[in-house]
């Protein structure tokens, strides 16, 4: 039977659901008999970590793509290449040369392959020459054996068709929770969870859908969910303090407008910013002032977030960087992948460094273990040495394997180096030499993070020579100007899922909160989601008029005139 859990903001969604995959694994049952869906790889990693790295938590794209994988596997097929960005980009082109119709634009076909796939629009709503382009476009897909961002879905379902793959699958999981259901796309990942609908737990907060765009809708997910589906809600919030649960309170929806704050009262209420007149600098400042404010009344700055609903990220970054504002991670430079890639290109350049192997090893795909890490650091084994090594009995089976694909990309570095050596075009040289990182990532569903290398490889091509571009990379990733102590300035979309001492989001003016779009329920849904992240103090700005209709329903409010 399924079982929904309506949960809002602060409730203990996650924190609930990891409960109940505990619970089941106090009864005896298999971890791997339990599966546990969601959107974002940091949500997945929530979830492995709460059930003790017992339950490994699973984005959408990751399950699609083992689904693919093992439906390759049973029938003997090849595993289809995974394409982004780039290549997405030049196959789209294609299939438009391919069409006869050369002067359609790019984004007018990507926009109709959305409407057809995304948002299920039927085809004879499409101008005819972009439905054209676009059937081309996937036709081509399917003739290389390729996938893009949304086939990995679409293959994932298609997977769920053939009877052997449905059996095994039945045969592997007994229990199955998704969490953030209400971001679901019902023609998407809907048909990927539709297979489990009698061992199904959906926990959702429909006041916190904000990915219409991408096609989330709860009210027709609902439809297609069996009559008997019972439901459950939780009502209690213990994140935020009164004051701000009863001030975000007049945005939420039905499933979460009855919220019931947990927590006692700190006296403060949140706080409103108006300004005269729209200035851009003063509100910098403003920001700056309330940060250091709040720093004097003992909230660190890792636990202040400012939270922007436009695109402006990168404006307000440097405003308070201006104002002598420390800022948390979040440069280009510090990813993980970026700062992977640079370990990957330092070892293919200095194969014997024992500090370029120690940086190698944590990443995605092929690693050291401990034995062979002593033997080439302490011992000073030689890459040569360690072939001979590998086939000796003291390798354990685990010890050989990893020895072996280290033994492997040392071996590729060093061909790639040799074939590319008289190649001027140094983005060439970067691209081999990440193809296995780019591959792995791909492969485990890191999309962002393969997106990253790419960006690598498109950069390099600015440089002379791989030790030219190493070492400029190597400066970036030294030299970021960021630190985990420092305050985190992210999009409103990007901050769901967290939760800060401190919030701050700018721009309540009409026309930016809410913007002028045709969606205004979602408007509303990312406002509130922006408000509820804050647990102690939450203030927003008005950088001129007129003011957001939202603030006229606010309770638990204080006004300040700047």
């Amino acid at each position: 039977m399924t079982k929904i859990t309506m949960a809002g903001p602060g409730a203990g969604k996650t924190q609930d659901l990891t409960n109940q995959i505990n619970a089941r694994l106090k009864e005896g049952i298999y971890p791997f008999s339990i599966l546990a869906i969601t959107f974002s790889r940091r949500a997945a990693r929530v979830i492995t970590e709460r059930t003790g790295n017992a339950v490994e938590g699973r984005t959408f794209h990751g399950f699609a793509n083992w689904l693919i994988r093992l439906g390759c596997g049973i029938r003997n097929e090849d595993i289809p290449a995974i394409i982004v960005d780039k290549e997405q980009e030049r196959m789209v082109e294609r299939a438009i040369m391919e069409a006869g119709d050369p002067y359609i634009e790019r984004e007018e076909v990507q926009q109709a392959l959305d409407e057809m796939r995304v948002f299920n629009r039927p085809k004879n709503e499409i101008r005819p020459d972009l439905l054209k382009a676009a059937e081309r476009y996937l036709k081509i897909l399917d003739s290389e054996n390729k996938v893009d961002f949304t086939r990995i879905l679409e293959r994932g379902a298609l997977e769920l068709t053939d009877p052997r793959v449905r059996e095994k699958v039945l045969s592997i999981y007994k229990y199955v929770y998704v969490d953030e259901a209400h971001d679901m796309n019902p023609y998407l990942e809907y048909p990927l969870i539709q297979l489990f609908l009698d061992i199904l737990t959906l926990y959702c907060s429909p006041s916190q859908q904000i990915y219409a765009f991408r096609g989330a809708n709860w009210d027709k997910m609902v439809k297609l969910l069996p009559d008997d589906t019972t439901l459950t809600s939780l009502t209690e919030n213990f994140r935020s303090t009164p004051e701000i649960v009863k001030a975000s309170r007049y945005l939420a929806g039905p499933d979460a407008a009855d919220m019931k704050p947990t927590r006692d009262s700190l006296g403060i209420p949140v706080k409103i910013y108006k300004m005269l007149q729209n200035n851009r600098d003063l509100d910098l400042q403003t920001l700056a002032t309330i940060i250091k404010t709040w720093e004097k009344k003992e909230l660190k700055l890792r636990e202040i977030a400012v939270l922007s609903r436009s695109g402006s990220t990168a404006k307000i970054k440097r405003g308070l960087t201006h104002f002598g504002i420390k800022l948390s991670s979040g440069s280009f430079f510090s990813g993980e992948a970026v700062v992977g890639a640079l370990n990957y290109l330092w070892l293919a350049l200095h194969p014997a460094d024992p500090q370029a192997l120690e940086s190698a090893m944590g990443y995605p795909g092929p690693s050291l273990g401990m034995l062979t890490r002593s033997m080439l650091e302490c011992e000073r084994v030689s890459w040569d040495e360690l072939a001979w090594l590998i086939s000796d009995s003291q390798f354990a089976a685990t010890e050989k394997e990893k020895a072996l694909n280290m033994f492997r990309r040392h071996a590729r570095n060093h061909h790639v180096l040799h074939k590319y050596s008289n190649v001027g075009n140094v983005s060439l040289v970067v691209e081999q030499l990440l193809a296995p990182l780019h591959d792995t990532l791909l492969k485990e569903g890191w999309f962002p993070s393969a997106s990253e290398v790419e960006q690598l490889v498109e950069m390099a091509g600015e440089f002379d020579t791989l030790p030219t571009f190493t070492e400029y990379l190597r400066r970036e990733v030294e030299n970021v100007k960021y630190t985990e102590d420092g305050v985190s300035v992210m999009t409103i979309h990007k901050s769901k899922g967290t939760e800060f001492r401190g919030v701050i989001i700018p721009g309540w003016i009409d026309g930016l909160i809410p913007a002028d779009t045709d969606d205004p329920q979602t408007e509303k849904n990312l406002a509130y989601v922006g408000m509820t992240r804050a647990m102690d103090r939450l203030a927003l700005t008005v950088p001129g008029t007129p003011p957001s209709p939202y603030l006229r329903g606010m309770r638990e409010t204080s006004v300040i005139h700047v």
